[in-house]
């Protein structure tokens, strides 16, 4: 007969706490583990013990070393950001798995990035500036784009929209802006802004098309100069939080596409507003300045070359025309080293490798920090050298 696995004493608030800090309910806990609802709840009251089997089992699940379940309470972690998305009201704060453990993965590596500074006495220099919400979106989009060193014709010779993203990525990684890219659910959040931690950090969502990460990448950059943290779905409903989200999608569209610019393109006709427009012809005009149709749309109405109602027709057409084209992009497939530099970015790879190099950390710290292979340390070295 088999022996049983011994009963492990834990702080029953640690086990909820780690539950709740990736999205997970009882149900699901109970169904992954085989056991009843009332069992896991019993656990997190303490009115029952879990074996240590269990408890590796629950590691796993919720994507923590075994250790951190005997802690004598649960530690203490920064708030979640801000939750600006626009969702039926039964949905509003409920984030999945892998919205919460892109959060926390993001928090790490700011943690992480701090910490091998310091180790190697380098200092993290933060370039960005400051906006409030009643200055006017287009300067700020100015006077950012003069921060990010970004003219148009470079904008425009950039072979394509993957290119741009790239591009962009860098030029804001150089203000000191952490900038990452995980998986998470599309439908659920189109990416966030982290402003607590010690380093502005932006997340882009891995499953989001490229001209969307792009967008996101401002809005949520617009948030950092607005000194907020943010989750967000791009949408705008109503309300405070709303002021902010047109702010930041106003912010995106114009620096992306400067007001004179779009105005002297060569296809904007010299005419006060279009009675009709077609996909073609946005399309055109997207792939100049590596944006979406839809992001010219938008400024074409903010600068009165569409009326309001055309807009919001285009919009729902696309709507429609996406759901029944709905496909999960991105961040699955790539090889370790293209998708460690894709999730993590070049700065905070530079940084462990160069911490390595100066005997901060072991080559398992690099494998662990990097969350690759000890075997393709060599061709990150090679791709980092250039």
């Amino acid at each position: 007969m088999p022996r049983k696995t011994m009963e492990v004493s834990v702080e029953p608030t640690v086990l909820k706490w780690a539950r709740e800090s990736i999205g997970i309910d009882n149900r699901k806990v109970a169904k992954r583990l085989n056991v009843s609802v009332d069992t896991v709840t019993k656990w997190e009251l303490g009115k029952k013990k879990p074996t240590l089997r269990i408890l590796k089992e629950l590691a796993y699940f919720y994507k923590r070393p075994l250790a951190v379940f005997f802690l004598p309470s649960p530690p203490k972690e920064l708030p979640l950001p801000t939750d600006f998305r626009v969702l039926p009201k039964q949905e509003k704060s409920v984030l999945s798995e892998k919205t919460h453990l892109a959060l926390r993965n993001a928090r790490h590596l700011q943690s992480l990035t701090i910490e091998l500074a310091e180790s190697i006495n380098r200092e993290l220099v933060i370039k960005i500036g400051k906006a409030n919400l009643t200055d006017n979106p287009e300067v700020v989009a100015m006077e950012e784009r003069e921060r990010l060193t970004m003219g148009l014709q470079e904008q425009f010779d950039w072979r394509n929209s993957l290119e741009a993203l790239n591009e962009w990525r860098e030029k804001v990684e150089s203000l000191g802006i952490l900038v990452f890219q995980f998986a998470m659910p599309v439908e659920e959040a189109r990416g966030f802004s982290l402003t607590e931690g010690g380093l502005p950090c932006i997340v882009l969502n891995l499953h989001d098309s490229i001209n969307a990460r792009i967008f996101t990448l401002f809005h949520e950059y617009a948030h950092l100069l607005l000194g907020t943290s943010g989750i967000c779905n791009l949408e705008e409903g109503f309300g405070k939080s709303s002021i902010e989200e047109k702010f930041c999608n106003h912010f995106a569209g114009a620096i992306l596409v400067p007001k004179k610019d779009l105005l002297h393109h060569e296809l904007i006709k010299p005419i006060r507003a279009y009675s009709e427009i077609s996909d073609e012809y946005l399309s055109n005009i997207a792939m100049s300045f590596k944006v979406s149709p839809e992001v010219i749309l938008r400024r074409m109405k903010i600068l009165g070359l569409v009326s309001r109602n055309l807009y919001q027709r285009k919009c729902k057409e696309w709507k429609i025309k996406a759901e029944r084209e709905k496909i999960k992009k991105g961040g699955f497939g790539l090889p370790p080293v293209k998708k460690c530099l894709l999730e993590k970015g070049l700065p905070f790879v530079s940084l462990v490798l160069e911490a390595h190099k100066q005997g901060a950390i072991t080559y398992d710290d690099v494998a662990d920090y990097l969350s690759i292979r000890l075997k393709h340390l060599n061709k990150i070295e090679q791709f980092i050298k250039g």
